[in-house]
């Protein structure tokens, strides 16, 4: 499947994106400074090239469902080289606001590991293309979650229309510091009214 707009491309996970997972989980890792970044603080297991690789290659030889709503995509360029520059993707949370697996709200997050194509637009425009994805699969309700030292997460929010409905203080410690677990919820009103200014 994809979805695209004249900025980015988002597309199904394909065999050639394992090598660049591979690339950003061990080379071009930046982006861990604000994703979860006390996932990588906790010691756990290193990443594991060659166990990926043979998971994502098991994955992708699986029949799959072609209409099934999907959890993620690639973000890629919308250029002559379709550039792959990270993913989106969905998982869900309680009323609690935990991870919950099964039911549970919808919830999104992002990443572009690549620095050079952050602040080109691109996060804004394939989230914009993921959450009207959401929308037109019956998803109603729509949440992200960060905390609060990721500044560049909460503008990207902030501008499609997310509004904090959960905060727990002092929760997370980043780099020597205490910062605030956050979860926003999406206010379709104001998203619809951000994705009718970039129709215009």
């Amino acid at each position: 499947m994809e979805i695209r707009d004249e900025k980015v491309i988002l597309r199904d996970f394909i065999e050639t994106d394992i090598d660049d997972r591979i690339y950003w989980e061990t080379v071009e890792t930046e982006w861990k400074s604000w994703d979860a970044p006390w996932e990588y603080d906790s010691g756990e297991e290193p990443f594991d090239a060659e166990q990926y690789r043979k998971k994502m290659l098991d994955r992708l030889s699986e029949d799959k469902d072609e209409k099934r709503i999907r959890s993620g995509f690639q973000i890629c360029i919308n250029d002559c080289c379709e550039t792959h520059i990270g993913w989106c993707n969905a998982y869900r949370i309680d009323s609690d606001y935990n991870y919950a697996r099964g039911e549970g709200f919808c919830t999104i997050g992002i990443n572009i590991p690549t620095v050079s194509a952050r602040r080109r637009g691109y996060a804004t425009a394939a989230w914009k293309l993921f959450i009207e994805y959401l929308i037109s699969s019956g998803i109603s309700e729509i949440y992200t979650q960060t905390w609060s030292g990721n500044e560049r997460l909460l503008g990207l929010a902030s501008k499609l229309g997310f509004e904090e409905c959960g905060r727990e203080l002092g929760s997370r410690q980043v780099r020597g510091k205490r910062y605030d677990s956050l979860t926003l919820r999406l206010n379709m009103d104001k998203f619809n009214g951000f994705a009718a200014k970039c129709t215009i």
